[in-house]
C-alpha cells in the first residue's frame, strides 16, 4: 500500500491517496512501488524504455502472459509526495493518464489481454461522443439531451462514489473522487488525442511532468 504523505495538503493529494488504495489480492498490475523476481523481470525483457506513461502495468501484462501473478499485499510499503496543490498539475497528470491508456491499448488492446482498451473507449464515449450527440440533438429534444447527459455523468460519478466508500473512505472524499472522475475524462481525451497525433506524424513523445505544471 502506497500512501500519500501529505494527503491533507490539497484535494489533489487526497485524490492520489484514494487512487493508491487498490484492492488486496491478485491484481492485473502494480504501480512503481513493487517487488519483482529478478528472473521473471529479465525473462520478459524488463521495462519498455519507449513508454512515457503506464510502464508498470504494461510490464505486468507481459509478466502475466509469461505465467506470472501480480499480488497486492495488505501492508504499508511507501510514502509518496505528489506535491499537487494546483488544478493545472492535476489536469496535466490526467493528460498523461489518458496518453498512457492510449499507448497501452495500442500495444496490447488487440490481444486477448485487451489491455486498457475498455478504459480508452470509455474516455472517448464520455468526453467526446456523448457531448457531441447531446449538442447535435439539443434543438430536436428541446434541450432534454443536455439534461440526459448531465444525469448520465452524475450516475457515473455516483458509481465512483459508491466504490470509494466501499474502500473505506469517508463521504467527503468519495464525493470529491466521483466528481473528479467525471471531469478527468476531458484531460484524458487530450492525452489520447496527443498519442494518436504523435503516431500519425511519427513524432517522438516527451515525458509529461505534472509536479512543475501550473
Amino acid at each position: 500500500r502506497r500512501r500519500e504523505e501529505f494527503a491533507d495538503n490539497s484535494i489533489y493529494n487526497r485524490l492520489l491517496d484514494i487512487e493508491w488504495n487498490t484492492p488486496v489480492g491478485e491484481a492485473k498490475a502494480c504501480g512503481g512501488d513493487s517487488m519483482m523476481r529478478v528472473a521473471a523481470f529479465k525473462n520478459v525483457g524488463g521495462f519498455n524504455p519507449s513508454l512515457i506513461a503506464g510502464e508498470e502495468p504494461e510490464l505486468c501484462v507481459r509478466l502475466r502472459q509469461a505465467g506470472g501473478k501480480i499480488l497486492r499485499v495488505d501492508a504499508d510499503m511507501s510514502w509518496h509526495d505528489g506535491q499537487m496543490t494546483r488544478f493545472g498539475q492535476w489536469w496535466k497528470r490526467s493528460v498523461r493518464s489518458g496518453y498512457g491508456y492510449a499507448e497501452g491499448a495500442w500495444l496490447h488492446g488487440r490481444s486477448p489481454e485487451r489491455h486498457w482498451l475498455k478504459e480508452s473507449l470509455r474516455i472517448w464515449v464520455w468526453s467526446l461522443v456523448l457531448p457531441l450527440l447531446a449538442i447535435a440533438t439539443f434543438f430536436p429534444t428541446h434541450g432534454l439531451s443536455i439534461l440526459l447527459l448531465l444525469l448520465a455523468n452524475l450516475f457515473s460519478g455516483y458509481r465512483a462514489y459508491r466504490y470509494t466508500r466501499s474502500r473505506g473512505f469517508g463521504a467527503k472524499d468519495a464525493i470529491a473522487y466521483g466528481l473528479f472522475c467525471i471531469v478527468g475524462k476531458y484531460p484524458q481525451l487530450v492525452g489520447q488525442s496527443q498519442f494518436y497525433l504523435l503516431k500519425l506524424f511519427k513524432l517522438q513523445p516527451t515525458i509529461v511532468e505534472y509536479k512543475g505544471a501550473f
